[in-house]
């Protein structure tokens, strides 16, 4: 419901004015002909100039009064006009002082998302947010005229300013906000406004605020991660990174058969052409040999990477990630991309090396893009490789590329994917890595190795759940820290991929699994949660709302297979279990 809501503001903001001017012009039509026929049965010899005038002077209540029985278009026209003048001058007024008006709405704001930065990112999340009938301020320092305009329409509200600044940020009501996101173009200036946020929520009385912090640089996101799930659930600040490569790539292993985790194993896509090590580029090859390690290939992944300073890129890459010498063999291949002579000698030279099975092309121009995304599609060898493009939309050259062209490309062949479309969704920046943790806690309890929340949940899809057991499994997600805590652990960005290299100890897992049963306990309690001798979803029983001493031992050991599973749904989202330091 909020969605429509969301969609007939917007339709309204859009069009209201033609609109209210269809009905002025319908109400003084209505008044006019209403006098002519008032005219004509009463004798009066009003011409087209009395007939006009009275007309307008219905605008104003009482005024262009008649004696004598009037007809249903001069009744509709003597109540419509004065309506119509109230209500257009509040819009005018509303228009004009539409500052202070955000102001006030401003003052009245409670649970919105703060997003700082109104460029591609920014756009496109505000965008979704409103989209979704959530309440947005946006803080730019330079905003576009245009994207303003379209933003106030849809109900946002925009502050022109530096989104460092704090004054600024307690304009915007961050201390009462749900959720901030940091999408300016520097590192320094959104790891500024994050501090500065963390200050404002001091003594916060409600709720927690979630920080999204955009990060493109990998040592800071490194050094950031490090705090990152480590707030206590009962602080008022709550720290997550977003770094788009890392989700980009993420997306597209989720987003393809091949390497899904009920694919064949046999059949996973072990020769891999990138094209372009930039950023994208080592996300890529990161998660793919990732994915490899996961599932226990004994040969190694082999990957081919076009760049003109591929053998350069590729040794910085294994000086930063030395375990993908363990599961992966890279070949870098030193050619100038935009020469298609040069390209098309090396393609033949892949070609000659092995039998390629996926390409990616991961350059940020999009024009070379295309370029070479033809140069591979005209190679009749590479026509039946899957071939993953990175496209800005906004370039225009994507709906070129998503139909397939006769004698150059298959239908389906060519996927391909805005970087910041993709990754600046709602559901992926305000969620965060606590909501891909949830996530991944709910598929552990569809496998049955995990606890379900409340009863009826185990079957159904992420998208199936109701929203209070998506909760649910947020909240232990949250709780997760707490756990580790307890035994002594911390969590860390992800380095070692061996995810038996964290093996709690028998009396951990036991420590863990009852303060889990516990906390989960505590948390149903306080939700009108009784005990029962039987599941009642309505009646809200639940059997095992009981001390962990009388927990029944099947479901004991669900919880002991949760907390032992930790290590591996960590890795799956980037992150590992350490032993805290003393």
């Amino acid at each position: 419901m909020s969605r429509i809501g969301a969609h007939i503001r917007q339709l309204w903001s859009e069009t209201r004015w033609i609109l209210l001017g269809s009905i002025w012009l319908a109400a003084l039509v209505l008044g006019y002909l209403g006098f002519a026929r008032f005219s004509s049965e009463n004798d009066r010899l009003w011409q087209t100039g009395d007939l006009l005038y009275r007309t307008l002077q219905r605008i104003i209540l009482e005024s262009g009064s008649v004696d004598g029985r009037v007809n249903w278009m001069l009744e509709t026209a003597r109540f419509l006009l004065p309506a119509l003048t109230v209500y257009t001058l509040l819009q005018a007024g509303m228009d004009l002082f539409h500052e202070q008006m955000q102001w006030l709405r401003l003052w009245r704001i409670r649970d919105h998302v703060v997003v700082c930065g109104f460029g591609r990112k920014g756009s496109y999340l505000a965008s979704e947010l409103l989209s979704s009938g959530l309440r947005v301020v946006v803080v730019e320092k330079e905003p576009d005229d245009g994207a303003a305009a379209d933003l106030r329409k849809r109900g946002g509200i925009l502050l022109t300013g530096d989104a460092t600044d704090r004054d600024l940020l307690a304009s915007a009501r961050v201390q009462r906000a749900r959720h901030l996101a940091c999408l300016l173009g520097e590192d320094s200036h959104n790891l500024q406004v994050a501090f500065q946020a963390y200050q404002l929520t001091h003594g916060r009385r409600r709720g927690t605020l979630t920080c999204i912090v955009h990060l493109t640089s990998p040592d800071w996101l490194s050094l950031m991660q490090n705090s990152e799930l480590s707030q206590g659930i009962d602080a008022p600040f709550q720290l997550e990174t977003f770094y788009p490569y890392a989700r980009a790539a993420r997306l597209l292993m989720q987003a393809d058969p091949g390497w899904q985790e009920t694919a064949n194993p046999a059949a996973l896509p072990g020769r891999l052409l990138v094209v372009g090590l930039g950023r994208l580029g080592e996300s890529l090859i990161f998660q793919a040999a990732h994915h490899w390690h996961r599932f226990q290939q004994r040969d190694q992944l082999d990957i081919i990477v076009l760049d003109r300073e591929a053998a350069e890129k590729t040794a910085l890459l294994l000086q930063k990630h030395p375990q993908l010498n363990q599961v992966c063999k890279l070949h870098p291949m030193q050619v100038d991309l935009s020469s298609t002579a040069l390209l098309d000698n090396t393609l033949k030279t892949v070609h000659s090396q092995m039998e390629i099975q996926r390409a990616y092309i991961c350059l940020s121009d999009p024009i070379l893009s295309y370029q070479v995304c033809l140069r591979l599609c005209r190679n009749p060898v590479f026509l039946s490789v899957p071939v993953y493009v990175r496209m800005d939309n906004q370039s225009g050259l994507s709906g070129l590329l998503k139909k397939p062209v006769p004698g150059l490309s298959a239908a389906g062949q060519v996927i391909t994917f805005d970087l910041y479309e993709r990754t600046c969704s709602a559901a992926l920046v305000v969620a965060g890595v606590h909501e891909l943790l949830a996530r991944d806690l709910h598929d552990l309890y569809r496998t049955g190795e995990g606890t379900p929340p409340t009863s009826g949940s185990s079957s159904l899809s992420w998208d199936q759940l109701p929203e209070e057991l998506k909760e649910s499994n947020r909240l232990q997600a949250n709780r997760i820290h707490r756990l580790l805590d307890l035994a002594g652990y911390r969590i860390g960005p992800l380095q070692n991929w061996d995810e038996n290299g964290c093996i709690f100890q028998p009396e951990e897992v036991e420590q863990m699994a009852c303060m889990e049963h516990e906390l989960w306990r505590g948390a149903r309690q306080a939700g009108g949660w009784r005990a029962g001798k039987q599941k009642d979803e309505k009646s809200r029983l639940h059997p095992d709302l009981v001390p962990w001493e009388d927990l029944p031992e099947l479901e004991r050991e669900k919880n002991r297979k949760m907390v032992r599973q930790l290590p591996a749904l960590l890795a799956r989202i980037g992150y590992q279990i350490d032993k805290a330091s003393t």
